[in-house]
């Protein structure tokens, strides 16, 4: 049968401090954080491009955009192109709520 310890919240606590993200979990969190700090810089109107490395997927990094896009309150549209992926803002979600 399983042997069944009590543990005290010290030592919860002390087992998810110890608990670190995935490489993943990491990569996905760096790429949404760049992709905020050049969304940053954009007016609503404005765009930007994205070319892709060969190792990534195109899926993968629009969903990224638009995180970053999502916590900053912006709302962006794509535009279709091939190898690429192109998009502009088309708003912050506070201008749209006035």
């Amino acid at each position: 049968m399983a042997q069944v310890n009590k543990l005290s919240s010290e030592e919860i606590s002390a087992m998810l401090m110890k608990k670190r993200p995935s490489p993943r979990t990491e990569a996905r969190r760096r790429a949404i954080e760049q992709f905020k700090a050049f969304l940053k810089q954009l007016e609503p109107g404005e765009g930007g491009e994205i070319k892709l490395e060969p190792n990534e997927n195109r899926l993968t990094v629009k969903k990224r955009l638009l995180q970053a896009a999502e916590e900053l309150g912006y709302e962006i549209e794509f535009i279709r192109k091939r190898g690429r992926i192109v998009f502009r803002v088309v708003g912050k979600k506070e201008e749209q709520a006035e």
